[in-house]
């Protein structure tokens, strides 16, 4: 089977290159061993330098390039990893990699900044036919894999809720939202099925917000607002679904994740933890009696976790690893990758929709009004 051809693209001091997401093409294990790395675009020339070095690349024109158009013109690479965590480029990015002639894209999270922008990227990929897979590596993690199954196989009995909040650090609240909880959503319409409405409410200093509370957000993610947001979803297999941040919220780490409640127990999922996930086999809301949570590992239950630190960062590699290979068969077999574009544009409209609601006061029903559909961020 010849190789597949990748190139890679990141942006020094402009978002940079992400979670070393351009590390992983470089990487001798397998799956790599079916991708060739040929080129690597920074506009920088000091970041270009290192970047080339760190990929082990030759430095030289044709290989290296300041002007990533130019390399996906020149080398047409069949696939394109966009790595920089800045996303006001992600489109733009996108759409010129699958007119290059790209059969797969690998981009770092979140999406891009609007629906419009999903939409436009969507339809780029469906005419070239070309697979694109967002870093959305929770969803790859082999123990977030037995999780859904044991909620699938009905251990926790009827799924009635899922509960998620972000980091709620300084960035709680429309940040916060952006960049942390697209992997939250992300997750909870993995498993509670897609959004049918919104309700939410976004306040700042204890008021709720207005257009005029819009401020540009970091990582070219737009205009956000607010510094406490509280938002509820309708999910298409029928439970309900919380998202939640507040800024300062105190507990940072251990308040992100995800909770999936059950008539017969609750799955609490840590993004980016080991262990990963973990099971309680009664219903939250029973306190009579102390009941453990148990660790879930990638075989289900049983895990055995080691005393001292985990290597979470060994973990997070080997998800984003099986997240290429999803992309990689995706391309082989013609079909859509797990944490694709598609999926991204979920979790935009998701976002979008908590601010048209918190602004307008009313609820957001799916498919979304035109207005919100075919425009930018409800805050601008």
């Amino acid at each position: 089977m010849e190789r597949l051809r990748v190139a890679v693209i990141g942006r020094t001091d402009r978002g940079d290159w992400g979670h070393a997401i351009d590390e992983l093409w470089a990487d001798a294990q397998q799956p790599f061993a079916r991708t060739q790395l040929l080129a690597v675009a920074d506009e920088s020339q000091a970041g270009l330098v290192k970047a080339a070095a760190r990929l082990s690349l030759d430095a030289s024109p044709g290989v290296a390039f300041r002007d990533w158009q130019k390399m996906l013109t020149t080398v047409r690479p069949d696939i394109v990893a966009i790595c920089m965590r800045q996303i006001d480029c992600h489109a733009e990015m996108a759409i010129a990699a699958a007119a290059a002639g790209a059969k797969g894209i690998f981009m770092e999270k979140p999406f891009v900044q609007t629906r419009a922008q999903a939409d436009a990227v969507i339809a780029a990929c469906q005419k070239a036919n070309t697979k694109l897979s967002l870093a959305l590596v929770n969803r790859h993690s082999p123990a977030y894999a037995a999780a859904r199954d044991l909620i699938e196989d009905g251990r926790i009995g009827r799924v009635l809720e899922l509960r998620g909040r972000g980091k709620e650090d300084a960035r709680g609240g429309g940040e916060d939202l952006w960049v942390l909880g697209c992997h939250v959503l992300d997750m909870m319409v993995d498993l509670g099925g897609t959004p049918q409405w919104c309700e939410a409410a976004v306040t700042l200093g204890g008021r709720a917000i207005t257009k005029a509370d819009a401020v540009a957000g970091p990582e070219g993610i737009g205009l956000i607002a607010g510094d406490s947001l509280n938002a509820v979803f309708g999910l298409a297999d029928g439970p309900i679904g919380f998202f939640s941040s507040v800024r300062e919220a105190g507990l940072k780490q251990p308040n992100f994740g995800l909770t999936v409640v059950g008539t017969k127990g609750a799955i609490h999922i840590r993004p980016d933890q080991v262990p990963h996930a973990y099971l309680r086999e009664a219903p939250l809301w029973r306190v009579d009696k102390e009941f453990s949570w148990r660790p879930i590992g990638p075989e289900g239950l049983g895990l055995e976790v080691a005393a001292g630190d985990p290597d979470r960062q060994t973990q997070r590699v080997h998800w984003a690893h099986l997240a290429t290979t999803d992309l990689i068969d995706a391309i082989s077999a013609d079909r859509e990758p797990e944490t694709g574009m598609y999926a991204g544009r979920t979790v935009v409209e998701m976002t979008a929709a908590i601010y048209e609601s918190a602004l307008s006061g009313t609820r957001i029903e799916w498919p979304l009004n035109p207005l919100l559909s075919s425009g930018g961020n409800p805050l601008g």
